[in-house]
């Protein structure tokens, strides 16, 4: 049995749901996809890969992501991808797969994902320390919350600072 692969414009930034979080990558032509496969396979820590559109979205439905005013388009954000190719520098908050499809097609690197996160994390905090004075359990619900919200911020804050994108400060220190 034959199964038709679905065509996406090249370049496109491809997105696909998963519970909890969704997954990011970029078309690059004849059916295949280059993503920063992080942590998709168990826990272990691997580079930024090309794979099929099948393999990519694990049988589910694979969303396109538009932008107003990309800075790059087609063939030069597939180029701009490749140049990291092999890239081992995978951080949940600082440089996952959204961060590098945000940087092949505007330049900046941008996870809304992460900042989503975070305001969920802040939300339940307030929530479980308004509850604290009835159980411990609340109180410890809020203290892990803030505690995770002031760690993405501190390292967002930290990589503002250095204003350098998370891929280059990594080349930087493997080269020190």
């Amino acid at each position: 049995m034959q199964h038709s692969v679905k065509r996406f414009p090249l370049g496109s930034h491809l997105v696909v749901k998963h519970m909890g979080y969704s997954h990011h990558g970029i078309y690059a032509g004849r059916g295949r996809v280059i993503h920063y496969s992080g942590f998709a396979h168990l826990f272990k820590k691997k580079p930024i890969e090309i794979t099929s559109v099948e393999k990519f979205s694990h049988g589910k439905q694979v969303h396109v992501r538009y932008y107003h005013q990309p800075k790059y388009k087609g063939r030069v954000v597939v180029r701009r991808i490749r140049s990291r190719m092999h890239e081992n520098n995978y951080h949940l908050i600082m440089n996952n797969c959204e961060h590098l499809c945000s940087w092949a097609i505007t330049g900046i690197e941008s996870s809304p994902q992460v900042v989503k996160m975070m305001n969920r994390l802040t939300t339940l905090g307030y929530i479980s320390s308004l509850m604290s004075y009835m159980n411990s359990f609340y109180l410890t619900i809020a203290t892990t919350c803030f505690a995770l919200v002031f760690y993405i911020k501190k390292k967002l804050r930290d990589k503002a600072k250095m204003k350098m994108p998370t891929y280059l400060l990594y080349k930087q220190r493997h080269k020190e």
